[in-house]
C-alpha cells in the first residue's frame, strides 16, 4: 500500500522517465549477459576436435621414432578438482632424474606439446607431457584460462617430485601453458620444486587480451563494447565456472617469482602480442632472459627455426647452472 501510494504521488512525466530508466536497465542486462554468454561459451567451451589431438596428428612435428624407442609410461593423475590429468612420462635414454614439464596451449594435446621434447631429450631431461583440463584424455568441464589449471599444474609438479626427489624440474609452457605455468610459479614460491620456467608466447593478462581481442573482433570498432562484453562474460565465467576472468593476471604475480623465467614470443605474433612477453619481462625480478623470435607467428618461434631457439634456451639453463 506505501509503494502504491508513494506511486500515485510521482507526476506522470517522472513516472514515465522510471519505467523508460527500468525497460532500458532490463534490455541492457538481456543483451549483455546474452552477449557475455556468447563469449564465455568462444573461449571457456570452445570444441575441441579429440580425433585430432591424437600422437598421430602430431607425429610428424617430433622425432617419433625416436620417441617409440625410448622407454615410457602413462601416468594418471588426480587433480584438485574430481578430475584425471591424463599424461606421459618418457626416460631419457641416458638415465637422470631431471625432468622437464611441457604444458601445451589451448585446443592442444600433450602430442603437440612434443615438439618441444627433443630439445630437452637432448639437454639430459627425462620429459612429462600431459592432457590440460578439458583437453585430450583428461578431464574437466571447461577451460578456465590458467586459473584452475596453474593448480593442476602444480599437482603434476608435486608428482614429479614425489618420483624424483633430488631432481632439477623444468616447466615449458606455450600460450596458456605458459600462462598456466607463470601463474602455477607463483603458487611454487613457497616450495620451489621447480627450477626453470620457460614460457612461450604468454599473455600478460588476460583482461587486457580479452578487450584487445575483442576491440578488434567488433565491427564497426567501438572500444567501449568489449569492456561491456568482457564484464558480462566475467558475470557468465562466475556464475557457469567459478572464476573471474580479471583474476587471470600474470603481471600481478610476476615480481614475486623469483625462479629463474626465460621469455619468448614470436616478433609476427598477431594472437598474442609479443609486447606481453615484454611487459612481464621487465617486471619479473632475479634471474631471466628474453628471446623475441624474428619473423615467427603465434607459437611458431621453435618451428621457425629450432637452431637458435634451443642456443637461446640452452643458454639460459647454463647462465642459471642448470645444466654443464
Amino acid at each position: 500500500m506505501h509503494i502504491k501510494k508513494f506511486w500515485n504521488k510521482i507526476k506522470l512525466k517522472n513516472r514515465i522517465i522510471i519505467i523508460t530508466i527500468l525497460i532500458a536497465f532490463i534490455i541492457t542486462n538481456i543483451v549483455g549477459l546474452y552477449l557475455g554468454n556468447l563469449y564465455y561459451q568462444k573461449v571457456c567451451k570452445i570444441y575441441i576436435d579429440r580425433a585430432n589431438t591424437g600422437i598421430n596428428y602430431y607425429k610428424q612435428s617430433f622425432d617419433y621414432k625416436r620417441y617409440a624407442s625410448l622407454e615410457s609410461y602413462n601416468i594418471s593423475i588426480q587433480s584438485s578438482f574430481n578430475y584425471k590429468l591424463s599424461g606421459t612420462y618418457i626416460f631419457n635414454p641416458k638415465p637422470t632424474n631431471n625432468t622437464v614439464i611441457i604444458v601445451h596451449g589451448i585446443t592442444a594435446s600433450r602430442w603437440e606439446a612434443m615438439k618441444y621434447a627433443d630439445m630437452y631429450l637432448d639437454m639430459g631431461f627425462n620429459i612429462v607431457v600431459y592432457d590440460s583440463r578439458y583437453h585430450g584424455n583428461s578431464g574437466g568441464k571447461d577451460i578456465s584460462l590458467g586459473f584452475f589449471e596453474k593448480t593442476d599444474l602444480d599437482n603434476i609438479v608435486k608428482w614429479v617430485k614425489w618420483v624424483n626427489p633430488d631432481a632439477k624440474i623444468g616447466v615449458h609452457g606455450e600460450s596458456l601453458g605458459a600462462v598456466t605455468a607463470l601463474l602455477q610459479a607463483n603458487l611454487d614460491q613457497v616450495k620451489r620444486d621447480v627450477d626453470f620456467y620457460v614460457v612461450d608466447c604468454p599473455y600478460s593478462d588476460l583482461s587486457e587480451l580479452m578487450n584487445i581481442k575483442l576491440s578488434g573482433d567488433i565491427r564497426p570498432h567501438f572500444g567501449p563494447a568489449a569492456g561491456f562484453i568482457l564484464f558480462y562474460g566475467n558475470i557468465i565465467a562466475l556464475t557457469k565456472s567459478g572464476f573471474s576472468l580479471y583474476a587471470v593476471s600474470p603481471i600481478k604475480a610476476i615480481s614475486n617469482i623469483k625462479t629463474p623465467i626465460m621469455f619468448i614470443h614470436g616478433s609476427n605474433d598477431t594472437f598474442i602480442p609479443a609486447s606481453m612477453s615484454l611487459d612481464l619481462y621487465l617486471e619479473k625480478r632475479g634471474p631471466k632472459s628474453i628471446y623475441i623470435a624474428p619473423g615467427a607467428e603465434h607459437a611458431m618461434s621453435y618451428i621457425t627455426d629450432k637452431v637458435e631457439y634451443t642456443q637461446k634456451v640452452n643458454q639460459f639453463l647454463v647462465q642459471n647452472k642448470l645444466i654443464p
